[in-house]
């Protein structure tokens, strides 16, 4: 099914008033949404990441996300169980109502293409939906494509097998066309990103995807944001546009500006926004590379312009804090707040934290549970492990609020 669902979310306008125009999201408060698929899945990145957009995105939405990748799987499941017992023991008891499927990197056997892998690939996809589908008639669902194997950064183990899933992609791509179901591709983005990367910085471009087959941590964050732009979240995590020169704010987009004033030509204001940036690690020099090279940012938008400032260098502080320096043709034009380090990104940061140890309860789960072999309790032992994920998820909505901000534009 489309995931083509509508919800109304609340946007806080220029005057203070509230405003809730709709919003193409597939996702909507109550939904459980389980990620099925193979190591790259299991790594907990993308994952991770696509739950960090919606807590800082849409914090008043709750939604509940359950990790199903097991390493070396394919469509017909591999070293804990085959693709029947998956989907009964680590799909069908979370009662999802939203699945994504990522599968292939396993399914062409890493050799040059060969349409008989494809058949066999073609048919377990398919008893996958059937069964997901058959049990759950409800339920949406996202197909995802297979990342690429690199060929491109650090020459080859497996000659010609990014051609394979190059045809992969084709493959789930028509099917979400011809099925309606909903669909992110992966594999275009991340094959742009090698590529650029290996013409800008080839030493950075070896560490996207290190072992040609699981892209990095900084890598994965494209992955997210391709899932996260597929499920229509807004770019915007707050939009602010002043005019130095009345004071007033001339527009607003999920935020509510308020006590604008200037004295001595310093421009000061508070800024409650709806959304918080995302977690990014800006310390990160591969990560800073990637969203150098990527169009990450275009979906992590904190934009502050000013029109009329008299100076020509202004520094800007946020809660008494100086966040950086900037001419006035950049203020004019427009500054990406989401990446700076500001409290709002510290914040986003905590956030993370904590999602990250959800992460390592969700590993220590899969020891026990799918992984074997049995011990005694296992049932007593994941009570208690959902039981503090539970904590962890109530704390995370409660620090996922935006607060208000004080800011300072300073002439120089």
């Amino acid at each position: 099914m489309k995931l083509t669902h509508l919800l109304s979310i609340t946007i806080l306008a220029a005057t203070g008033t509230l405003a809730t125009p709709a919003q193409q999201l597939a996702l909507k408060d109550g939904d459980r949404v389980v990620f099925y698929g193979d190591s790259i899945t299991a790594q907990r990145y993308y994952t991770r990441y696509v739950e960090d957009f919606l807590l800082t995105r849409y914090p008043n939405i709750n939604v509940a996300f359950f990790n199903a990748g097991i390493p070396g799987d394919n469509v017909n499941g591999g070293y804990t169980g085959d693709a029947q017992l998956r989907l009964k023991r680590d799909v069908f008891p979370h009662q999802p109502t939203v699945v994504t499927i990522m599968l292939g990197m396993n399914d062409g056997f890493y050799s040059p293409f060969e349409p008989k892998y494809l058949d066999i690939y073609s048919t377990g996809y398919h008893k996958l939906l059937d069964s997901i589908q058959s049990t759950f008639p409800g339920v949406r669902i996202t197909v995802i494509s297979p990342t690429p194997y690199d060929e491109t950064t650090h020459g080859t183990e497996f000659p010609h097998y990014n051609e394979t899933m190059t045809r992969y992609t084709a493959w789930v791509r028509d099917l979400a066309a011809t099925s309606h179901y909903g669909y992110a591709d992966f594999n275009t983005p991340m094959s742009r990103l090698t590529e650029k990367a290996a013409e800008l910085n080839p030493s950075f471009a070896e560490l996207l995807i290190p072992d040609r087959i699981h892209p990095s941590e900084p890598a994965q964050w494209v992955m997210a944001a391709t899932l996260a732009r597929s499920w229509g979240f807004s770019p915007v995590v707050a939009d602010v546009h002043l005019d130095a020169s009345q004071p007033a704010a001339k527009s607003t987009e999920n935020t509510q500006v308020s006590d604008l004033a200037t004295k001595d030509g310093k421009l000061t204001w508070t800024e409650l926004d709806g959304s918080l940036p995302l977690p990014l690690d800006l310390e990160n020099g591969l990560l800073r590379f990637v969203i150098n090279v990527s169009d990450l940012a275009d979906m992590d938008q904190e934009i502050l312009r000013v029109d009329h400032l008299t100076a020509v260098q202004y520094t800007l502080k946020i809660d008494g804090r100086t966040i950086g320096n900037f001419d006035r043709g950049q203020l004019e034009q427009g500054v990406n707040l989401a990446l700076y380090d500001t409290p709002m990104e510290g914040q986003a940061r905590d956030i993370d934290g904590t999602e990250q140890k959800r992460m390592w309860l969700e590993d220590t789960n899969f020891v026990i549970v799918q992984e074997g072999p049995p011990i005694p309790d296992e049932a007593g032992m994941n009570k208690a492990l959902e039981e503090k994920d539970a904590l962890l998820v109530a704390d995370q909505h409660k620090n996922a609020q935006p607060k208000p901000h004080s800011f300072e534009l300073d002439p120089q």
